[in-house]
């Protein structure tokens, strides 16, 4: 299970692109998203603030991670996105 390390171009406003030129499996080098896609594809990509969003979110389930918004061109090319996980072990 093959992923390519990529390292991002940083834009403004918190976000970074990716040029990915071929077919693959690929790791963003800062936040560990993970992008499988068929062929070339532009994705850009932010990390998003809960407080817009927090209302949606309906008991018993609650706020538990980051939030991105994943934009990519042309947008079938994306077939999957993996998202890091982290487990709070403390309190």
């Amino acid at each position: 299970d093959q992923k390519e390390q990529v390292a991002p171009r940083k834009l403004s406003g918190g976000q970074y692109v990716m040029q990915l030129d071929a077919e693959g499996t690929y790791r963003c080098s800062l936040t560990g998203l993970i992008f499988e896609v068929t062929g070339a594809v532009k994705i850009t990509y932010s990390l998003l603030s809960w407080s817009k969003y927090a209302n949606l979110v309906e008991k018993p389930w609650i706020v538990g991670g980051p939030l991105f918004d994943v934009r990519c061109n042309p947008a079938p090319a994306l077939t999957s996105i993996q998202f890091p996980h982290s487990l709070c072990l403390g309190g």
